[in-house]
């Protein structure tokens, strides 16, 4: 099962506290807020996949992100958190900072590929 941006967006709002008791969206322009978060998770996105892979432009809150799930469920929200949060005022900012830390710690986290390196100059003398 894909996560979806939607989901993403959910936890996100969660994060910045913007979700009532009843799980109402307690912002003033819920779809202004939905509008940034396609264009900020098509970024985000972009920085979290391989290079040579090309995530799937959002244009719908409804579709699937091309992240894995581990990521966008464990990494996203803080990002999506931090940028929606960064013309809230003063107020918002060290959250915004926090969350922009911690989505940043997380993707330092991320597994990464290694692969060979050719010595075409022999610098490491056979130490392969």
């Amino acid at each position: 099962m894909a996560v979806t941006a939607k989901q993403v967006f959910d936890m996100a709002l969660v994060l910045i506290d913007e979700v009532t008791e009843t799980g109402a969206i307690s912002v003033d322009n819920p779809l202004e807020y939905q509008t940034k978060a396609l264009n900020i998770l098509n970024t985000l996105q972009f920085e979290l996949v391989p290079p040579d892979e090309s995530p799937v432009l959002l244009t719908s809150i409804s579709q699937d992100l091309s992240v894995s799930d581990r990521t966008a469920v464990l990494i996203l929200p803080y990002g999506l958190a931090a940028h929606l949060l960064l013309n809230e005022g003063d107020s918002a900012s060290s959250i915004a900072s926090f969350y922009n830390s911690r989505y940043e710690e997380l993707k330092r986290r991320m597994p990464t590929q290694t692969e060979s390196i050719e010595d075409i100059y022999e610098v490491l003398g056979g130490l392969h």
